[in-house]
């Protein structure tokens, strides 16, 4: 084996781009042990592989470059392990967050599934709900940095002129089966009363809800159904899954009162 090694032979050894061995040169983390006065060209001592080998190795294992900096320039053992263990358990957190956003999504796209195939254009229907929990997100206007309006269905509230909105974690389950983000579990849930709906469906985008929130309104009174004064709007389809507004689906809800 060659004693020496310029900088494409060592990217080749590694399948790596010579611009980021250039990157670690600049950095500091992997100098090479000759430079050609000259014409500046690199050459790596054949044992410089090594660390190397340790970079590539706490990169994958996510580590900063002032990290991997730290972790080359340390002579103590125990300091070494004692990093890779606090990277383990960084890890172990990374992993159980990846793992409750899957459950999530599954949970939003069965969701999606279930509700999608049951909907019908001019549709009426009654359908009787147990009590159902949501985390209130407020006006229209903050959905769009809120970080639970990008993973849980939205569910808008409309009362006379009044609209707000919140984050739907569907049925009535203990909230401890939700894997909720940390933004969810600093929140107090609120509850959706339990009770029978009139329910209907709003195609199209949410500029024009307002005329099928009166339709559904309209079929109560020609079903003589005293109902409560707002109207709850579950998103089915929406720009989370359907670029075109056109396609949205939107469900209609308001709770029947007790004659």
């Amino acid at each position: 084996m060659k004693e020496f090694l310029t900088i494409g032979e060592l990217a080749d050894i590694f399948d790596m781009d010579v611009q980021l061995l250039r990157h670690y040169d600049a950095k500091g983390l992997l100098v090479p042990q000759v430079r050609n006065s000259e014409n500046r060209r690199r050459f790596y001592h054949f044992d410089q592989v090594y660390p190397l080998a340790t970079i590539r190795y706490l990169r994958r294992l996510d580590y900063s470059l002032a990290q991997i900096k730290e972790f080359l320039h340390s002579n103590g053992l125990r300091d070494n392990l004692q990093m890779l263990s606090e990277q383990a358990e960084q890890m172990r957190r990374q992993s159980d967050e990846l793992n409750a956003m899957i459950q999530i999504i599954q949970q939003k796209v069965e969701f999606i599934e279930r509700e999608q195939a049951v909907s019908q254009r001019g549709k009426f229907y009654t359908r009787t709900f147990p009590r159902r929990a949501y985390l209130h997100i407020g006006e229209e206007i903050n959905l769009f940095t809120h970080e639970l309006f990008y993973f849980y269905p939205t569910i808008g509230f409309y009362q006379g002129v009044r609209k707000w909105f919140g984050a739907y974690l569907y049925d009535d389950q203990p909230i401890e089966v939700h894997r909720l983000s940390d933004v969810a579990e600093k929140q107090t849930v609120a509850y959706i009363p339990a009770g029978e709906y009139l329910c209907g469906y709003h195609y199209g985008p949410y500029l024009t809800i307002q005329n099928s929130i009166d339709q559904l309104i309209q079929e109560a009174a020609r079903r003589n159904l005293p109902v409560d004064d707002c109207v709850i709007t579950p998103n089915i389809v929406d720009q989370c899954c359907e670029g075109h507004p056109d396609n949205y689906i939107t469900g209609l809800e308001v709770r029947i009162l007790s004659q």
